[in-house]
């Protein structure tokens, strides 16, 4: 797929055999994408070809071998020279798994677990192969001299803000200005990807995000004090006062005197014959490519439930190539990766050509964590949303801000929330 600019730091990762030219740190899938390389994983039963849907590790699309380790999220994964990715769960080729048979053999479906049942020979014969082509990648190699992960640690912190989103951010921000010594955990391998995905560096009038993402930025400086930051890790569970955080070095049970909990929401999926085709994605993960310096297809469509959203109005102005379309998806048309679209309008049916589609479907409260630190939810069309007391409050001084709480992605309402935070 085209670069919408040159790449500025080259180095070379490595698919199968194939070198591929990447960004420094960019994602590794957003680099595979870019090479034109959309079929990244392989469904585990039927070996249906998989490409990344939400480049936020919500999905299965990236899944692949990385440096000898199963199973990796390579949109989580920074580019760096001489990284090795290797497809898995494929027999023959990366783009023609042999297996890819079984869909054809069974249109209907297959219940592997009942195939030949009662029939003595034929079940063992049928469970040995099963046990062979089911599954998810093979255990690490042997001589990859992994170290072991050390004891679980326990540590106490000021503040910890849960998402470095733009809710996160300005939260981390405000209570940084207060004097408050504040810890930020997120799991991507960068800070304020959304908020970047939402700008248009071309035009410095859309670029609403860069006063946040500069203000974040001067607070986690080397140097500065106020703010740190955690990437690369996620937050396991909440139990009571304690807050389990996996991170790259290990198992941390932290407690904080102030908790705040920014964990965004989920990508909207709509059901439609063919949705898990590879070239479809969600409006924010169109954006975080764009952000990457990626354009995910040449003839994208944007498919639209309702008003567009902000990502949707993000992608059109990075890609403005693209047709935002309003309708109904019923079926998308391709074999390896999306080629065209069937979308129900008001008008009938219509067939709708494309490399590309983009989901912009209502996204849902992520109010899981929030739940576990005892907030009361309230549903709602998209979900269930976080509900909040004065000053965003959800506990004692355990808070709930950004989309899980209902607030917009707007600069305005995520700095007048942060303003009133803890009020």
């Amino acid at each position: 797929m085209p670069r919408v600019r040159p790449i500025e730091e080259q180095v070379t990762i490595w698919l199968d055999d194939e070198p591929i030219p990447a960004e420094r740190g960019e994602p590794v899938a957003a680099a595979l994408v870019a090479a034109g390389h959309l079929a990244l994983a392989r469904s585990p039963k039927f070996h249906r070809p998989r490409g990344p849907s939400c480049m936020r590790a919500s999905c299965d699309g990236c899944l692949a071998r990385v440096d000898g380790i199963p199973n990796v999220m390579t949109c989580r994964v920074p580019s760096s020279d001489g990284l090795r990715v290797e497809t898995q769960n494929v027999v023959g080729w990366r783009e023609r798994d042999l297996l890819r048979v079984t869909d054809w053999l069974f249109p209907r479906g297959m219940n592997h677990h009942e195939l030949m049942a009662g029939v003595p020979v034929a079940r063992s014969a049928v469970e040995a192969i099963a046990r062979q082509v089911a599954g998810l990648g093979k255990l690490p190699d042997r001589d990859l001299g992994l170290e072991r992960p050390r004891p679980a640690r326990r540590r106490t912190v000021d503040v910890l803000v849960v998402g470095a989103g733009p809710s996160g951010m300005a939260s981390a921000v405000e209570l940084a200005r207060r004097g408050r010594a504040v810890e930020v955990v997120d799991e991507d391998s960068v800070w304020g990807r959304t908020a970047s995905a939402l700008d248009d560096p071309a035009r410095p009038a859309q670029d609403r995000w860069k006063p946040l993402l500069e203000t974040f930025a001067s607070g986690v400086a080397p140097g500065a004090s106020g703010i740190s930051v955690t990437l690369s890790s996620t937050i396991v569970g909440i139990y009571g006062d304690d807050v389990l955080c996996r991170t790259p070095a290990g198992l941390d049970v932290l407690t904080a005197r102030t908790l705040v909990l920014a964990p965004g929401a989920h990508d909207g999926v709509l059901a439609f014959e063919g949705n898990d085709l590879p070239g479809i994605l969600s409006a924010r993960a169109a954006c975080t490519l764009l952000a990457c310096g990626v354009r995910p297809g040449t003839r994208a469509v944007v498919v639209a439930c309702d008003e567009p959203s902000v990502f949707a109005e993000a992608y059109a102005r990075g890609d403005p190539s693209a047709r935002i379309a309003f309708g109904v998806p019923l079926r998308a048309h391709g074999v390896r990766q999306v080629r065209g679209l069937t979308l129900r309008t008001a008008e009938g049916e219509e067939r709708v050509p494309c490399d590309c589609l983009i989901i912009d479907a209502p996204r849902a409260p992520a109010y899981e964590l929030c739940a576990q630190a005892g907030a009361t939810l309230e549903a709602t069309r998209r979900g269930f949303r976080v509900q909040t007391g004065p000053g965003s409050r959800i506990g004692t001084s355990v808070f709930a801000v950004g989309e899980a709480a209902g607030t917009p992605l707007d600069p305005a309402a995520v700095s007048a929330e942060a303003a009133q935070l803890g009020a």
